[in-house]
Order: structure tokens, then sequence, then C-alpha cells
């Protein structure tokens, strides 16, 4: 197996390229490294899987060892996909100590509506790592992984059979299929479905599940009843949903895109316990391809969101970008640049504006992003698997 050599590039601000659909330049330049040019996964995860207090990247079938990611060493079987098809066994990727060993293990989700398989670290043990089905059917673009139950552990949510839920585990084997736990009823007959999210809205301590027209609400007791609560702004449905007090005013808010294919982007201020948790819908980016949004952007395809405080001033931003040629030429603004942006929150006496920076112009997002500091240098960068390929983006 041939292992890509990375590459280091600086980028360009933008406004200094002439690009009228780029927002205004950051201060100072993010630098990019391309870890490979190759298209093996839409969703990487990034932890210390060999042990060594280094980060390290899994995409598709492989590792790439921190913290130059110069070596490849692969885990199971997979393959290099053509540009204009899928990474049909690696829409997703999750990394934790899932069986409690003290080694990182992988999740992988595969193609929505079908299995996601486990993974256990085998520590030194040379050769494929043991597949272990764990999940037949987790369908939406974009399961979450996350501790929905408040027991310290987390749970895959998702959806089966055209209904909301979450798969649970046997904590004294993972390795065995994992149990379903439904919270609505049927809502769609399509695997595809795009939006969700998971984070507590109405202020009880429990996380409640945000889906594209509205979110759930946990009952006081599992299980239960999870009250529906619609949102106002109809949409086709994005990314990961982030829910987190983005205006700082003591309840958490919502930020998600409309159309993970087409344009819009926005966030739901939560109006509070007074007003039932009602959320407020605000415009970022127009749904509206012919119209700009904040510092005079548009793009579209904003397939993946992940949220992070980039510039350490105690108010939390995200990242979004495009994802690149997600159906090939058939989607709006496909050939336009795959851009990166991070939106910083400037949030002010219970105000929120955004601001937004273009950090890279050929890059993008894929069905997932990662903030995280991959360089143990105390800032938090950005790091994509994509058809773009593997890169990190470093503050």
């Amino acid at each position: 197996m041939k292992t890509p050599r990375p590459l280091l590039q600086v980028i360009i601000p933008c406004s200094l390229l002439g690009i009228a659909i780029c927002a205004a330049p950051v201060a100072k330049p993010w630098t990019k490294q391309v870890i490979s040019k190759d298209f093996v996964t839409e969703g990487i995860a990034v932890n210390d899987i060999n042990g060594d207090k280094v980060p390290d990247i899994v995409a598709g079938h492989l590792i790439y060892l921190g913290p130059d990611f110069s070596k490849a060493q692969p885990f199971r079987a997979g393959q290099i996909y053509p540009i204009g098809e899928y990474a049909k066994n690696s829409f997703l990727t999750f990394s934790a100590d899932v069986n409690q060993d003290k080694q990182q293990d992988i999740i992988m989700v595969g193609w929505p509506g079908k299995e996601i398989t486990l993974y256990v670290n085998p520590g030194k043990q040379e050769g494929d790592w043991t597949k272990h089905l764990i999940i037949q059917e987790a369908a939406t673009e974009s399961p979450i992984w996350i501790d929905i139950t408040g027991d310290g552990k987390e749970e895959i949510v998702c959806m089966k059979q055209g209904g909301f839920g979450y798969y649970t585990a046997d904590w004294s084997d993972v390795t065995k299929p994992w149990t379903w736990n439904a919270i609505s009823d049927k809502r769609t007959n399509t695997p595809y479905q795009h939006g969700l999210g998971a984070g507590d809205l109405n202020g009880d301590g429990k996380n409640d599940i945000v889906e594209k027209d509205g979110w759930f609400e946990q009952p006081a007791s599992l299980p239960g009843e999870w009250k529906w609560h619609a949102l106002s702004q109809k949409c086709k449905g994005g990314s990961q949903m982030l829910v987190h007090d983005f205006d700082q005013d003591g309840d958490n808010d919502i930020v998600t895109s409309l159309d993970g294919h087409g344009y819009g982007l926005g966030w739901y201020e939560n109006l509070g316990k007074a007003k039932q948790s009602e959320m407020l819908y605000h415009e970022i980016l127009p749904a509206d391809a012919n119209k700009k949004g904040i510092d005079g952007l548009q793009f579209s395809q904003l397939h993946a969101l992940a949220m992070c405080d980039f510039d350490k001033d105690g108010r939390m931003d995200f990242v979004t970008g495009k994802r690149y040629w997600a159906h090939g030429n058939k989607d709006p603004g496909s050939l336009d640049p795959a851009l990166t942006v991070i939106f910083y929150n400037r949030a002010k006496d219970k105000a929120l504006t955004w601001q937004s920076r273009v950090i890279e112009e050929d890059g993008g997002v894929g069905c997932d992003v990662i903030a995280t500091d991959i360089n143990l240098d105390g800032k938090p960068d950005v790091a994509v698997g994509s058809k773009k390929g593997i890169f990190v983006l470093r503050q």
C-alpha cells in the first residue's frame, strides 16, 4: 500500500484572490496539511489509537499515525473510491474506549440505513481488527455518538424504520448486538434523512433529541413518552444540529444548516422557560442562492457542522463548509469552491452576532468535520475526510 506524503500549504486569504463569494480574510492565515488526496471516507475520527499520547486519524480502512500522519496502517479491508461514487462502508467514524480496557476502539457507520460495526482495539497485535456487527440498521445521514440517557456512557442516536431513537450497548459485552430504543413513530420513508442533534433544550438537565423539523423532549424518567415540539423554519435538513447556549442567556440554542445539498444556515434562539422553550429562527446565510448572508458570504452544501471555541474568548463558535461533489455536479453550487468556514460567536449582553472567516478554499467538509487540538499546541484545529481527501487545517 502506498502511503502519500503529507503536504504543507499556506492558505492565502480569499480577499487577495478576488473571490466574490468569500468572507473577510483571517488576520493570520491557517496552514493546511494534505495527508492524502485519496477518497476513502465521508467522515474521519481523531483519537490516540496506538496509545502514544498523540492524536491519530482514522479514515476509512486506515489509521494515520500522529504527529505527522506520514505513516498509514490498515486495520481492516478497504479501498479508494472514485470521486463520482460514495465511501459505501465509511460514512461516519467514531472512536472511543467502548469496552473500557483503556484502549481506543473504532465505530464505523456505513451506508445510511444499514449497519454499524465495532472494531475493538487489539493493542500491539498485528493484522485486521475483529469486526463486530453491533447495529443492523442505522438510518439518517449523520448518526451521533452522545450520552442521551445520562448514565455517563454514550449511545448512538439515529433512525430505524423511519422513526427516531437510540441504540444502547450491553456494557458487559459491547460486541453483542445493541438494543434499539424508539422515541417516535414513523416520520419518513427514506433512510437518507438529514439533520440530527442532541442537547438539553428545556433546562431539565436531560438531553433532548433534535431533528430538522423539531425536537423530542426527554421524559422525566426512561422509558417514557418523548414530547414533540415543532420548529418554525421548514427545511430539507442539513447536517449535525448543534445545541449550546450560543447567546449566553442561560438556555441552549440550536445552530443548523437548512439543506445539506443546497443553501441556508441559521440559528434558533431559545426564548426560555417562560415561553415553554419556544425557538425563534435567525438567518445567518439565506436559503436563496441569489442572496448573500453575513459578510457578503454565500455557499452551498453545508453538510457538516462542529462547534468549538476557536479563538478562546469563552464563546462557542462553529465550523462548516461545502461537501464537495456530494452528488457529482447535480447539486446547486456544486462547481463553486469547496470553502471551509469558521463562524465566530460575537455574543454580547445576550445579543448574538456572527463573524465569518474562510480558512480554506479547496477543502470543505464531508459528512462530518472535526474540531480539535490535533497538534496539542493549545489551539483548536480542523480535520476533514471527504472527496477532497484527508487534510488538517491548523491555526
